[in-house]
C-alpha cells in the first residue's frame, strides 16, 4: 500500500475513534466517503453471518433510504451473492469480497438481484468487508456501494478493504451499537442513501 493510501486510512480511523456512543455508523459511511473517495456505507449486523445454515437474523446501520432497506429485506435478501455459499466461503478465506467476482459463478436469481435491484438503486458494483467484533463475537459485514459512473472497484480499494476490515474490529463492540433500522416503520432521520 503507498503512503497516502495509508494517510486515508488513518484518518478514516482518527475520525472513527472520535465517534461518541452510539454515532459510530454515521460517522463510519462519512469517513469512507470524504477519505476513501467510497459512496455511501451500510452495516449488516448478524452474529452468525460467515455460519452457514445458520438461522441469525440480520440488523442494518445504514445510511439508505427505508424504503431501499424493506424491499430488499422482504424481497431480495435471500438472493444476494454476498450470502451464498460461494460468497461467505469467499468472505470467510479473505475478509473481502465483491459483487463482480461473485457474479461469475451467481444463480439466476443472484444475477436478478445485482442487475435489477441494485442497479435500478443507481449500484453497479458493491464491496463487502467482514468486520469482527472483540467484544461480542459478532461478524458484522460493511458495504460499500460503487457507482460506475463514478468509478470501479479498483485493487487498490481491495486492499484497502482487506487491511480496514480488522482495524475496524476494536470499535464494532457492543456499547457502539445504536438502534437497528427497524423496516416498515417510519424513520424520524432524513436518509442520505443511493437514489
Amino acid at each position: 500500500m503507498e503512503q497516502l493510501e495509508y494517510r486515508r486510512l488513518i484518518k478514516v480511523l482518527e475520525q472513527v475513534a472520535g465517534a461518541r456512543q452510539g454515532e459510530l455508523y454515521p460517522v463510519l459511511a462519512e469517513a469512507v466517503a470524504v477519505h476513501l473517495g467510497w459512496i455511501d456505507a451500510f452495516v449488516a449486523e448478524n452474529p452468525a453471518y460467515l455460519a452457514l445454515d445458520s438461522d441469525g437474523e440480520e440488523q442494518y446501520r445504514t445510511m439508505f433510504r427505508p424504503d431501499f432497506v424493506e424491499e430488499y429485506v422482504e424481497r431480495w435478501r435471500l438472493n444476494n451473492p454476498f450470502a451464498s455459499h460461494n460468497g461467505i466461503a469467499c468472505l470467510t478465506r479473505r475478509g473481502v469480497a465483491t459483487l463482480g467476482q461473485l457474479r461469475l459463478r451467481a444463480t439466476e436469481p443472484e444475477r436478478d438481484f445485482a442487475d435489477t435491484f441494485l442497479r435500478r438503486n443507481g449500484i453497479d458494483d458493491m464491496l463487502k468487508i467482514v468486520v469482527r467484533s472483540p467484544a461480542t463475537g459478532a461478524v458484522s459485514t460493511l458495504g460499500v456501494p460503487f457507482d460506475g459512473d463514478r468509478r470501479a472497484i479498483e485493487p487498490s480499494d481491495l486492499l484497502m478493504a482487506a487491511t480496514l476490515g480488522p482495524l475496524l474490529s476494536p470499535y464494532f463492540a457492543a456499547n457502539f451499537a445504536p438502534a437497528p433500522v427497524r423496516v416498515g416503520t417510519p424513520s424520524s432521520d432524513e436518509p442520505t442513501g443511493s437514489s
